[in-house]
């Protein structure tokens, strides 16, 4: 199985392969699909494959950009999310990803205040690849965007009472969610590190002790390597 990591961050000069978004992904999904090849896209910077639909599936990484931005690159980014949504392509996306998928689709997403630390996100609808099965997850997360409204082809999967639309879901080709399956405590506290300006002190201090209670990315993992491999 072939898929396409499209790494929608811009990655800096000094940091190390660890901090790549897409390498997060790529270490989270080998485990669970050890003969899968990834190849990965720095679409922030334009490079993006000839077609989406050369890959058995797709998976769109969390950025720092925020997908109301206007970017030539998020709009050839829009245009893949349809090409990939109209030919039934393989697709999973997370945080930026998210919500870019719903922008793509005919959805609204706006700035809302951030949702930091660990949150738990309820399942609304269980699907088959959802194994093992969870009533909910704790997923990290440090979002400042979110969808407000969704695209009526999807479906919302989980949710919860800070960011109500935290998944979603069209088909057997298209799986979305808010929070981050991929990230480690370690890249959490530097991420909060890097947001410092913009969050309160005791903000930082509760997520701290989220991150430190760990989080469900694991099981999370088994969940989108069953979807995508489904």
């Amino acid at each position: 199985m072939r898929i396409a990591i499209y790494n929608t961050n811009p990655t800096a000069e000094n940091a190390s392969p660890s901090d790549h978004y897409g390498g997060m992904f790529e270490d989270m999904l080998r485990p669970e699909m050890p003969r899968a090849t990834f190849e990965h896209f720095d679409v922030v910077d334009g490079v993006f494959p000839d077609s989406p639909t050369e890959f058995d599936a797709v998976v769109i990484t969390g950025s720092s950009a925020f997908v109301t931005d206007g970017s030539d690159w998020i709009e050839t980014l829009f245009s893949h999310i349809r090409e990939i949504d109209r030919t039934e392509t393989k697709l999973f996306a997370v945080c930026f990803g998210h919500q870019a998928v719903a922008m793509a689709l005919g959805g609204m997403v706006e700035r809302r205040d951030i949702v930091l630390g660990a949150p738990e996100i309820c399942v609304t609808t269980s699907k088959g690849w959802m194994q093992p099965t969870a009533e909910s997850l704790r997923l990290f997360g440090g979002n400042f965007q979110q969808v407000i409204e969704v695209p009526e082809s999807l479906e919302v999967l989980a949710s919860h009472p800070d960011c109500p639309v935290s998944m979603m879901a069209k088909g057997e080709h298209l799986m979305t969610v808010q929070f981050h399956p991929e990230f480690s405590a370690d890249y959490m506290h530097q991420y909060v590190d890097q947001i410092s300006e913009h969050i309160s002190d005791e903000s930082a201090a509760v997520a701290r002790q989220d991150f430190e209670a760990g989080a469900d990315g694991a099981v999370f993992a088994k969940w989108a390597a069953a979807f995508l491999a489904g």
